[in-house]
């Protein structure tokens, strides 16, 4: 079984085994110095409220499927704002 050699990048720092990382120090209010922070845009949180909305609101589902069984769903003001709507999207 051959042995893999460890690959060195000629442009990569070299670590001494004998330093290690140093720890955040504490500021005054106890909270530790160089500690990442993280700010979600206006954006970025209404898209999350969305992700956790559930995929299909099946209350309304279940009332329109009712509507639709006992006959009181299509409407003159429905027909026409679907025809209305399809409209727009052809134009």
């Amino acid at each position: 079984m051959s042995e893999i050699s460890p690959v060195h990048h000629p442009h990569a720092p070299t670590l001494d085994p004998k330093v290690r990382p140093s720890k955040p120090q504490a500021s005054a209010d106890g909270t530790a110095r160089g500690q990442d922070q993280v700010q979600l845009s206006d954006k970025a949180q209404f898209l999350s409220k969305i992700a956790e909305l559930p995929d299909v609101r099946q209350g309304l589902v279940d009332e329109v499927r009712a509507s639709i069984a006992d006959g009181s769903y299509e409407t003159d003001d429905r027909i026409n704002a679907a025809i209305d709507n399809l409209i727009e999207d052809i134009a």
